[in-house]
């Protein structure tokens, strides 16, 4: 499926420990968590949306330590509604799910 054929949610508020959907620069998708919230969200008319950090489980799989799946983490990522056009580019950017 391509990216133009994917539905974006409203956004809505999160906090850190929250699960989003995060695509990456290579438009990779993953489910990651939120570790942390840059300001306040403002949800009304010409909403403003933070940038948070989040951390995924690497879909790579070579990224093994002991511990088992690397993760991998994103910072300032921001919300697909607040890049250009609607959509960051390349990629990365983050949604609710």
């Amino acid at each position: 499926m391509s990216e133009t054929a994917v539905e974006h949610p409203q956004a809505r508020a999160v906090q850190p420990g929250d699960p989003v959907r995060v695509v990456n620069e290579q438009y990779g998708a993953h489910i990651g968590l939120v570790t942390a919230v840059h300001g306040a969200f403002s949800l009304a008319e010409g909403a403003y949306v933070p940038c948070i950090n989040v951390v995924y489980v690497a879909a790579d799989a070579a990224k093994r330590d002991p511990y088992g799946q690397q993760v991998e983490r994103l910072s300032s990522l921001q919300h697909y509604t607040q890049g250009p056009s609607n959509m960051p580019t390349p990629g990365r950017y983050w949604e609710n799910i």
